[in-house]
């Protein structure tokens, strides 16, 4: 007679000080977001010789490029925030809310490094490059696809994740439930602003989720961790 014997492999729950590395990444995350958008601000409603002349100065080209590296900041460290939260025991307890805040974490990620290219390639390659500046047809298409992407499937992508993250907290008491409320009434508000193409004006109040969540994460303690897991 053969028995099988299963070995279960414990769940390593995070330490007070991995939570204050993940409340560090929060606002690391909030900073790196603001400035993603207010280093750079290509006119909107410019004329053809307006926009060429903006692009064609240095400085302009330039906060492009900084703007590129601080939304690769904002995507690294909203990384380290969703893979500590999804470390919590209220997150191990439910399963599909965690996989979706992984997903919706992902794209948010991914979708935010793609909008950091299109930030900083006009400078990479006239000013690294020595190409000329692109038709103005070009410079126009980027700047538009630039802005509906962060202001659509960025902003949707990381409501998700915040929808999620808040629906956990509330199921499990993971983190304090008082963020949760505060989460889904941010992601309420984002969400509809990006139904009607303004995501991008509500970037301020994921801006201040994210620093109530590193509140909370901050004063995570050895006692609220074990009280979870039991």
């Amino acid at each position: 007679m053969t028995t099988t014997t299963s070995i279960n492999v414990p769940h390593k729950t995070p330490t007070p000080m991995s939570g204050k590395v993940a409340a560090a990444a929060s606002l690391v995350f909030a900073f790196c977001f603001f400035w993603t958008v207010a280093s750079v601000n290509v006119p909107h409603d410019a004329t053809d010789a307006e926009l060429l002349t903006w692009w064609q100065e240095s400085d302009n080209r330039l906060s492009g490029t900084v703007s590129c590296f601080f939304a690769i900041g904002a995507a690294v460290a909203f990384a380290v925030v969703v893979g500590h939260v999804r470390r919590l025991p209220g997150f191990v307890a439910s399963p599909a809310w965690s996989t979706f805040a992984r997903s919706m974490g992902a794209a948010f990620t991914a979708t935010l490094l793609v909008s950091a290219a299109l930030r900083g390639v006009i400078s990479h390659q006239v000013d690294h490059l020595d190409q000329p500046l692109p038709s103005i047809d070009v410079l126009r298409y980027s700047t538009a696809l630039n802005y509906i992407l962060i202001g659509v499937p960025v902003m949707a992508a990381l409501a998700l994740t915040i929808v999620a993250i808040s629906v956990v907290t509330l199921r499990t008491a993971a983190l304090r439930r008082w963020t949760a409320y505060v989460g889904l009434g941010v992601s309420a508000l984002i969400l509809a602003a990006v139904s009607v193409q303004m995501g991008a004006y509500a970037i301020a109040l994921s801006l201040l989720w994210a620093f109530c969540l590193s509140i909370a994460l901050a004063r995570q303690t050895t006692t609220t961790y074990n009280s979870e897991r039991g």
